[in-house]
């Protein structure tokens, strides 16, 4: 029995461009702004969409009620309308990587039919914390609504969505922005009843891999159940449905970076002794440099170094604030008998993030593994970034990877296990803010 998902058209709730500007009120997603960037985007607009999913207590009203009131004034004000037919939303994002190479990820904004995943049709492949969950249930509870897509993963060899979609957007689009990241966001509505049914055909047998938004789709979940022992099962009731944007994993479009971990904050700590536990779990090759023409030339040999052990050996590298020195770090043979290595899942213990947590952070740093409670680790996609952090003594070490691939993930999944939290990083990230899907459509 072949195993699908089902998607459909939907009636958006958009912003309406005649009483705001789309660049103003659109946000990235929740879980990545900063509080700085909160303040920014509070200020360009009193309507942009942070007010909604990052949302404040106001004069004794809580925050998940105070979002659900504003929705309802930004409608009943025409700040946001909905669509008059069912569209599907395509959405294209042009953006550059460190090298310089220019690319398109190309994908489209749908409702999808939740699936336990249990059923096989849709999976995971990151771990996700309650805290989170009941934080997003609060608002799924108080505005009925879907106010982010979360970001999946289907397969399509023939590329058959992306072209037929390319050739139906001829309207102008709702947004043409760069964001802050030099990223082009280009939104369309398609409503052209021949796209919308290969669409919905081409994804009726395909599963799905959850790319960003785990907890969001937990929420979801969570919120149906509770719906259903209110009113009873129900095959069209408008929560059995969550607003997802779907892209091909055999476009080339679609990019994941690494995601590097920043050390900071680390009291009482001993370079030398760290150094020597480091030197006896691991094989350490080291890339020094004295000069700033040195250091250029020997960071282009480690990241080499570094992207050549993709695949065949567990390693990730290591830069120290205090130490002119780039360094490989490569797992000792002899510690891949390690019996708490040797209980970890198959899939997991060949990746580097996992045995960065078990090696590094708990054995060596004594530190917590869980991200949520990480006090000490920030983590960046930039390997420029991080390292200039560093040289900038803001942080005490950086320890870089390789970025996860599809193939690693899929792995992961065929042995229904999930990876740690933050292991990938799709880039670039989704606009929070282009559409809505609120349950109560008219």
């Amino acid at each position: 029995m072949v195993k699908s998902a089902r998607i459909l058209p939907f009636k958006g709730l958009c912003y309406n461009p005649e009483n705001v500007s789309y660049k103003d009120v659109v946000a990235p997603p929740y879980d990545v702004i900063s509080y700085r960037q909160e303040d920014e985007l509070i200020k360009r607009s009193p309507y942009n969409i942070v007010h909604l999913i990052l949302s404040k207590e106001k004069k004794g009203v809580d925050r998940y009620t105070q979002a659900s009131r504003l929705l309802e004034d930004w409608i009943k004000a025409g700040i946001l309308v909905f669509d008059s037919e069912p569209a599907i939303y395509f959405y294209l994002q042009d953006y550059s990587l460190e090298d310089g190479t220019r690319l398109t990820r190309k994908g489209f904004i749908a409702l999808c039919r939740l699936e336990d995943y249990s059923s096989g049709k849709i999976s995971p492949h990151e771990k996700t914390h309650q805290k989170q969950i009941e934080d997003r249930l609060r608002l799924l509870r108080a505005c009925k609504a879907n106010l982010s897509p979360i970001l999946s993963l289907y397969t399509d060899p023939n590329l058959t969505i992306n072209e037929a979609f390319m050739e139906k957007h001829q309207e102008a689009p709702l947004l043409d922005m760069e964001d802050a990241d030099q990223v082009r966001h280009r939104f369309y509505r398609v409503t052209d009843p021949e796209a919308l049914d290969l669409a919905i055909q081409v994804l009726a047998e395909k599963k799905l891999l959850i790319a960003d938004g785990h907890h969001r789709y937990a929420t979801a979940l969570a919120y149906k159940k509770e719906m259903e022992k209110i009113h009873g099962p129900s095959e069209t009731a408008p929560y059995n449905y969550i607003m997802m944007y779907f892209t091909n994993t055999e476009d080339r479009g679609l990019t994941i970076l690494p995601s590097h971990r920043l050390i900071h904050s680390l009291e009482n700590f001993d370079l030398q002794s760290f150094l020597k536990k480091v030197r006896e779990a691991f094989d350490v090759t080291e890339f020094p440099f004295g000069s700033e023409r040195e250091e250029t030339k020997q960071k282009e040999r480690f990241f080499s170094a570094l992207r050549a052990t993709q695949g065949k050996r567990i390693a990730f590298g290591l830069y120290i604030h205090q130490r002119r020195c780039f360094c490989l770090l490569a797992l000792k043979e002899a510690l891949k008998k390690d019996s708490v290595l040797r209980a970890m899942p198959r899939s997991i213990r060949h990746m580097a993030i996992p045995i960065f947590n078990e090696m590094i952070l708990r054995r060596i740093l004594n530190l917590d593994t869980d991200q949520k409670r990480q006090a000490h680790i920030n983590i960046i996609k930039n390997n420029k970034k991080a390292l200039d952090l560093i040289q900038a003594g803001r942080f005490q070490m950086a320890f870089l990877f390789n970025p996860n691939t599809l193939d690693e993930i899929h792995d992961v999944i065929s042995e229904n296990q999930v990876m740690p939290q933050k292991s990938t990083f799709f880039y670039p990230k989704l606009l929070t803010g282009l559409v809505i899907y609120k349950h109560d459509i008219p």
